[in-house]
């Protein structure tokens, strides 16, 4: 199986640095363009399947790949960002420069959570149960495409490749970019990361 993990075109709240999480803003007008152009690249391909995280962002980038695809979209909200509890909304350069928690869960994800959010091991759970259930819902020889969240792609990597759990946001992935992983079981093997190329 190959699956192609697709991050949400830019959204609004990325355009002016706003942390979202599982808040829930709309697509930029860029991103909206970027949405287009990853679904330009994936239409000249053969695939099986193509699910979406549930929030705005992921879902209006998976619709214009199922524009191009023909390819009914299947939701999952276990595939959502991780929850950032009160850090949500707020500006992220602000944060940084004022919440040394902010900054100290940047170097140390696994042993600091987000107050009232998500710790990085529920996500972890969450996602993998996701990506496993979806695995074992179709065979071995389908292609398909998972669009999603960048903390969502970075943990999954992490926890598949057997990855530092403290260095998760050094392997972050660019709004509308490609990421593919074959799956032949027990063994993961990442065949692309961070594909920018169709929005060049």
């Amino acid at each position: 199986m190959e699956l192609y993990l697709i991050r949400h075109g830019e959204s609004n709240w990325n355009r002016i640095d706003r942390v979202q999480g599982q808040s829930n803003p709309h697509l930029s007008k860029r991103g909206k363009e970027q949405a287009e152009k990853v679904a330009e690249r994936l239409k000249t391909l053969s695939f099986s399947f193509l699910y979406s995280s549930h929030l705005a962002r992921a879902y209006q980038t998976a619709k214009a790949i199922s524009s191009k695809t023909c390819l009914p979209i299947k939701v999952d909200p276990n595939l959502s960002e991780m929850h950032l509890g009160e850090w949500e909304g707020k500006d992220g350069k602000t944060l940084w420069k004022e919440n040394k928690t902010f900054r100290e869960w940047f170097k140390k994800t696994a042993e600091i959570s987000p107050p009232f959010g998500e710790t990085l091991f529920k996500f972890r759970d969450r996602i993998d149960s996701a990506f496993s259930e979806l695995i074992a819902s179709h065979k071995k020889e389908e292609r398909g495409i998972v669009v999603t969240h960048s903390g969502a792609i970075s943990v999954w990597l992490a926890h598949i490749l057997s990855m530092d759990y403290n260095k998760i946001w050094s392997i972050p992935t660019s709004n509308a970019s490609i990421t593919i992983v074959k799956i032949a079981n027990p063994i993961f093997t990442l065949i692309s990361f961070n594909d920018i190329a169709h929005l060049v």
